[in-house]
Parts: C-alpha cells; sequence; structure tokens
C-alpha cells in the first residue's frame, strides 16, 4: 500500500523539460526566423519567458499531483486549474514501465508510466521517484493483476529469460541507413531556407567564390543540395544511435521487456497477448544492403511513431523469421497460397507515380534556375512505381495473412485472422473497367488503430479473402463491389 504522497521535487523541472522536447523542433524554427533584425530581441525574450513559465507551471504541477495506491487501485489527483482524479484497478492495467530521462538520471530517480487499453500514458505518468520505490509500486500493482506470486516462481521465469542485443556495428549500420533521414531532410530544408536570416546572399557567393574560383549559379545550386543532404544524413545519424543505443530485448514468459536509449533510457513492457500484428521494414536504404527492421503494433500501447513499437532496429533479411520464431514464434506461420497484383494493375502504378511528381517537377521547372532538368526525376518515379507493382502482394496461411506493399520501403504486414478489427474493398470507377480494387485490413494498435492495404489487386480475389476473414460466410461472388465497402469481423 502506498499512502498518499507527492512526486520528488525533481518532477517540476522533469515536466518544464518535457514540454520543451515535445516542442524542441518548433523552438529551433523560431529561433532561426526570428534571428535576425529587429525581431530578434522580441523573440529572445519571448523565448526566456516561456522557459520561466514552464519552470513556474512545473513547480505548480508538482505541488498538485498526488498518488497513492489502495486496496488494488491506483489513485492519482493532479491538475493545476482544473483538480482531476484518475482510478486505475489493477485489473485495466496493461503495462508498467520504468523509465529514467535526463533530469531522471541526473537525480538518480526514474518514471513510471501505467497503461491501459486505449487510454493515454501521459495520464497516469509518475515523473520522478527513487527506483525502489517505483519497482515496489510496480510490483504491487502486478501482484494484484496476477494474483500472489512465489519468490521462486519469478526467480524461475527470470532465469528462463533470453536476451537479444543490437552490436555496436550493426547500430552503425542502423544509423547510416535510418529511414528517419526524409524527417531531417524536411526539417533542415526549412532551417537552410531562413539562413539568409543569418548570412547575407552577396557573403553566400563570396564565399562559393573563394571556395570554388569558377563557380556558376548551377554548381552554388548543387552546393547547397549536397550540404542539405549532408546535414540531414548527419541528424538522423545521430538520432538514431541516441535513440536505439544499448537496445536490448528480453524475451520473458508472458512479455517481451525492451530497453534503450543514450540519454534517456526507457524499458518498454509489451505482453504477448497484446500484439496485434508485426512489420517488416525494409528502408530505401537498407534494402540493397540486405537489412530489415522489425515492428510490432500492440493494442492499447504506444504513443509514438504512429503507436508502433520497434522490436528490433537492424537484422539481417536471412535471419528475420528465425528470430520471429524464437521471439514470437505465433507469428511464423507457413504461407500455402499467395497472389500477385495482376499485369493489367501495371499501368495504375505507373501513372499513379507520374500524378504525384508532376507537381513536383513543373514547380521546380518553373522556379528554380536550371529547372528544366527536374523532368529527369520521371524516371527513378516510374522505377519506383514499377517496384511497388512488383512488391504488392496478399499471402495467406492456416490462421495468418501476409500483405507486401511499398510506398518509398517496402512493408511486409503480418497479422494473425482473429487479430483483425475490419476489412475493408475499395473501388472507383476506373478501377472497375479493370476488375481491380484496393484490399485494407484494420487492426488495433495504440489509440489510433494501423491500416495496411494492397492496391490494385484483382477484385476476385479481394473477395475471396474477405470471406475467408469472415470464417466463410457466403458472399456473391456475382455482385459487383460498392465504391467504398466495409466489413467488419
Amino acid at each position: 500500500m502506498f499512502e498518499l504522497q507527492r512526486q520528488h521535487p525533481a518532477a517540476a523541472l522533469a515536466n518544464a523539460f518535457d514540454i520543451i522536447r515535445a516542442n524542441f523542433i518548433t523552438i529551433i524554427i523560431l529561433i532561426f526566423v526570428g534571428s535576425g533584425g529587429s525581431e530578434a530581441n522580441f523573440t529572445l525574450s519571448w523565448i526566456i519567458g516561456t522557459f520561466l513559465f514552464l519552470l513556474i507551471w512545473g513547480v505548480i504541477s508538482w505541488y498538485r499531483f498526488e498518488f497513492s495506491v489502495e486496496e488494488g487501485e491506483l489513485r492519482i489527483e493532479r491538475g493545476v486549474l482544473v483538480r482531476k482524479k484518475i482510478y486505475l484497478t489493477s485489473d485495466r492495467i496493461q503495462v508498467i514501465d520504468i523509465t529514467a530521462g535526463v533530469i531522471q538520471r541526473l537525480f538518480g530517480l526514474v518514471a513510471v508510466e501505467v497503461k491501459t487499453a486505449g487510454s493515454s500514458s501521459k495520464q497516469a505518468k509518475i515523473s520522478a521517484l527513487t527506483r525502489e520505490k517505483a519497482e515496489k509500486l510496480k510490483q504491487l500493482l502486478r501482484k494484484e493483476v496476477n494474483g500472489a506470486t512465489k519468490q521462486g516462481e519469478q526467480d524461475e521465469s527470470v532465469q528462463q529469460s533470453r536476451i537479444y542485443a543490437l552490436g555496436t556495428k550493426d547500430l552503425l549500420v542502423a544509423a547510416s541507413t535510418s529511414g528517419r533521414f526524409g524527417v531531417a531532410l524536411s526539417v533542415v530544408g526549412v532551417l537552410f531556407s531562413q539562413v539568409e536570416q543569418l548570412i547575407s546572399e552577396e557573403q553566400m557567393i563570396r564565399f562559393a567564390e573563394a571556395v570554388m574560383p569558377r563557380t556558376t549559379d548551377a554548381s552554388i545550386i548543387a552546393m547547397w543540395i549536397v550540404a542539405i543532404i549532408v546535414v540531414s544524413w548527419i541528424f538522423s545519424f545521430v538520432s538514431t544511435i541516441v535513440k536505439y543505443y544499448d537496445f536490448v530485448v528480453e524475451v520473458r514468459e508472458d512479455e517481451l521487456l525492451i530497453n534503450r536509449g543514450l540519454f534517456e533510457r526507457t524499458q518498454l513492457t509489451i505482453p504477448f497477448n497484446r500484439i496485434q500484428a508485426v512489420q517488416i521494414k525494409e528502408e530505401l536504404l537498407r534494402q540493397p544492403l540486405g537489412y530489415a527492421s522489425l515492428v510490432i503494433e500492440s493494442a492499447g500501447y504506444g504513443e509514438s511513431e504512429g503507436n508502433s513499437t520497434t522490436l528490433f532496429p537492424l537484422l539481417r533479411k536471412q535471419q528475420i523469421y528465425r528470430f520471429i520464431e524464437e521471439v514470437i514464434p505465433d507469428y511464423n506461420t507457413q504461407i500455402t497460397e499467395n497472389s500477385k497484383v495482376p499485369a493489367i494493375a501495371l499501368r495504375r502504378y505507373l501513372l499513379r507515380m507520374v500524378w504525384v511528381s508532376l507537381p513536383v517537377i513543373l514547380l521546380v521547372w518553373g522556379t528554380v534556375p536550371y529547372g528544366v532538368y527536374s523532368w529527369f526525376l520521371l524516371i527513378p518515379a516510374l522505377l519506383l512505381g514499377y517496384q511497388q507493382y512488383k512488391d504488392a502482394e496478399i499471402a495467406r496461411g492456416e490462421d495468418t495473412l501476409k500483405l507486401s506493399y511499398r510506398l518509398l520501403s517496402k512493408t511486409t504486414a503480418i497479422v494473425k485472422k482473429y487479430r483483425m478489427q475490419a476489412c475493408q474493398i475499395q473501388q472507383n470507377p476506373f478501377q472497375k473497367r479493370l476488375n481491380v480494387g484496393h484490399f485494407s485490413i484494420h487492426v488495433a494498435s495504440g489509440n489510433q488503430g494501423r491500416n495496411f492495404t494492397v492496391r490494385d489487386i484483382e477484385i476476385d480475389k479481394a473477395m475471396d479473402y474477405r470471406m475467408w476473414l469472415s470464417n466463410g460466410h457466403p458472399v456473391d461472388q456475382g455482385s459487383s463491389v460498392d465504391e467504398n465497402e466495409v466489413s467488419s469481423l
């Protein structure tokens, strides 16, 4: 039993730091945008004032936050302006995670996140506790869930656990080929667009002429493009190292424990019975090297990266299914049937990429010197469309459906039949002429759920999979499909 008590005072600082970290990109952009001219002093005052306000708000939040455990129920009272009381009974609790961010590690503390199905972990997060108190709280709530557990059984469970760790070489490969590069590219692009606030155009031209005496407008543009790509890659590399440093997966009898992080040590607890789907991600830079990553979707869990959790950030392709067999064997099912996208749908994949790339080409052509060369973008766009057509596939085993598709990176989703929430078949008038349609399935994941879609699959095949998913309920094969048909399973 925990008497009514407050967190460690460091929680005030931790709360303010969490808000700053969540808005870090926005703050950096505002600093760059307002760092020149008469707006500089106003921006600096605004940032300092915001920091002070967050610190004061954090102190008041800490004072107003109290928690206790009574009769197997976690009770939290918090709120500065509006007092909010949260009651979490132990039978509703899905996972209890213990993390240690930068502020917590400075004070030798940890944070405890208690998560229930369909709720936000922020609602039940205790930001600063001693590790002894956190472990006691976790054991107390888990004991109420599982009943009294003998110490000997716990020891045996720990001894039977298996551990998989990401080595230094694989961490460097993962960082070098990270899918975060695209996100970093957009952020760095915005920052570079504001660099003229710090350096004038004349200064940039003089610098370019000093480095390359015979520089031209084309070479200056090329330099900027290369600089943006290099800075984005460095940003992506460092952020991946920070996130997946000392990555370890521990497989226990009923759950997975994932530990990771350089500055913030995060321990994620994922019960096997909450896993809804597994994704094999073959990123654009990793696929030629024969690497992929594993991601899991878990009901009532996860708030970042679209509610997905990385099970392992880098594996050789030939190791993927052996790893799945050892860690989550339910998802290693032998495939007995597969269906590719019909050849008649190839032109739809190619035309789709033409329509997507045309606005970019026309924009660059009309606004950038030598923009006429942007028409060469059609070549990789068409190659990508052809590869999307080649990768699109639906396969099934005894009770498992596997969907493969590609946008930029290839995704292979493995879903158990009994985990699917809904099935959707879409067909527009153009698809109706070709007798094809989009086939989608929906699974529970985090607070929003997750969709997996294979485009332009033969409509008879799509109807056959829908019937199979609905446990053989009859479907009128002769009837056409509505433009938007949804089937709940």
